[in-house]
């Protein structure tokens, strides 16, 4: 699907000819530090070639050989400048270009992954690169770590951080940065999604990933959807595995989106008796993703009878008891809100209020309404007349359910690569838009539109006109 996948990073590749497959063994350019279900072979890569059991841990490995993984198998391939690629189980990936340090101390290096998936992790250093490819794309990273593969002709490539530029079928090149996940099919109306995953990079969400791939039957929504949700399962799991290990006072930061509370007002205690301690309630974060807020309660003494309110907007919206020290997880309404948490027993009263967003991840659309492609034939104007076309670029965000555009983080209108229209958070009023816009004569004039929501998910389409002569 993706016929060739260039991967730059921080080495560089050099295509083969085919007849490398007869080329006598290449030199040594690393260590195969951990294998376990994995097998090694050289000038057949084949998948039904006779494999040889000879990817051992702590081996040394050449340009030209290809490993292949069983179920539960991985290998994992060390340069001798300690960047590392992590080979999946049922995968098949080959060393297929030289590996070489050249004057300036720079490795190259491209690996064709024949099946299945990896993971990468390549040392920041001036002049190296890194080039991969699938069947269907080609990509190159820079500075990167995180994972590249293809399943049943869908392409995807995900960064926990640095950058990756993938071409898929012809298509323009798309360039995703850390935290972002790449999944590319010619079957796509437009053949590439972005998200922006918590879990992107991780080489365990991989087959996560891989494992949605396999539903051959899912809608892109439906499958945005799954991934989605599926980011957020993962990421829980992991919290549930933070979690178990106590904290003594504190509450560990989660990664949030950038809207950060606008309005906060401290805690205040009102002392009621002299029967104990006051209950403390304090905010320790949140996470405007998932839509809950950390929040702490103590001091709170032994049988003694203690509730916790919530109010939002104004409107209490929660009331519990409590009867000891916790941290509590509080859910979040969509969009923004004032919310303010009161705790209370016979010893005192502690409060306070924050402004909070919550924006979950949710999948949207942006429709550019009539052709996508639009031809035009405009006959030249008479001497002495300024020869000016114009059109009219419509678009509509459509953002379920609420279709409020707070939930929106940035809208950009780009033509032939120069930004015409940028507007962030407050600026975004509105959900329709008609821009006026200038064509040159004799020229496809191409205008990419990039929609961004606060959770980060965002949408990308384009539009083109071609006039002629």
């Amino acid at each position: 699907m993706f016929k060739h996948l260039f991967f730059s990073c921080l080495l560089l590749a050099v295509v083969l000819p085919s007849a490398v497959w007869s080329a006598p063994k290449g030199e040594k350019v690393g260590t195969i530090r951990e294998a376990h279900a994995a097998f090694k072979n050289n000038g057949n890569c084949a998948e039904n070639a006779e494999w040889k059991d000879e990817a051992k841990s702590n081996t040394k490995f050449r340009q030209l050989d290809c490993f292949k993984t069983d179920n539960g198998g991985a290998v994992r391939l060390e340069l001798n400048d300690n960047s590392s690629f992590s080979i999946a189980e049922n995968s098949l990936v080959i060393i297929d270009n030289l590996v070489e340090k050249d004057e300036s101390g720079a490795f190259r290096i491209k690996l064709d992954i024949q099946k299945g998936y990896m993971g990468f992790k390549a040392e920041k250093k001036k002049g190296h690169e890194v080039n991969f490819s699938t069947g269907t794309a080609a990509a190159s990273i820079r500075g990167t770590e995180g994972f590249i593969g293809e399943y049943e002709g869908t392409f995807f490539a995900s960064l926990k951080n640095g950058e990756l530029s993938v071409k898929f079928n012809g298509d323009d090149p798309v360039t995703i940065t850390g935290g972002q996940t790449v999944i590319a099919n010619k079957e796509f109306p437009n053949h590439t999604i972005v998200l922006n995953l918590k879990s992107s990079g991780d080489l365990g969400f991989a087959k996560v990933l891989v494992g949605i791939l396999a539903d051959t039957t899912l809608s892109v929504d439906s499958l945005t959807s799954k991934i989605i949700q599926a980011d957020n399962d993962y990421q829980e799991k992991l919290n549930q595995s933070n979690e178990s290990i106590p904290a003594k006072d504190s509450v560990a930061q989660q990664p949030v989106a950038d809207t950060q509370p606008v309005a906060v007002t401290q805690p205040v205690a009102d002392t009621i008796g002299q029967q104990g301690a006051i209950p403390q309630i304090k905010f320790s974060s949140y996470d405007s993703l998932r839509c809950a807020a950390n929040i702490s309660i103590s001091g709170l003494q032994k049988d003694s009878k203690t509730r916790v309110k919530t109010y939002k907007d104004g409107s209490e919206v929660a009331d519990m008891e409590v009867k000891r020290n916790i941290v509590w997880r509080s859910a979040l309404s969509s969009g923004i809100h004032e919310y303010e948490y009161v705790v209370e027993n016979e010893a005192g009263r502690s409060s306070f209020k924050k402004v909070l967003g919550c924006y979950p991840m949710k999948p949207f659309s942006v429709k550019v309404f009539g052709k996508q492609y639009v031809r035009l034939q405009i006959p030249p104007p008479p001497p002495g007349v300024a020869d000016v076309i114009t059109q009219t670029l419509q678009f509509e965000i459509r953002v379920p359910p609420e279709n409020d555009p707070i939930v929106l983080n940035k809208v950009v209108v780009k033509q032939n690569g120069k930004v015409i229209l940028q507007e962030r958070l407050s600026q975004i009023t509105n959900l329709k838009y008609e821009i006026p816009v200038v064509l040159k004569r004799a020229f496809k004039n191409r205008f990419d539109i990039e929609v961004i929501h606060k959770s980060g998910y965002s949408v990308k389409t384009y539009k083109i006109y071609e006039v002629g002569k």
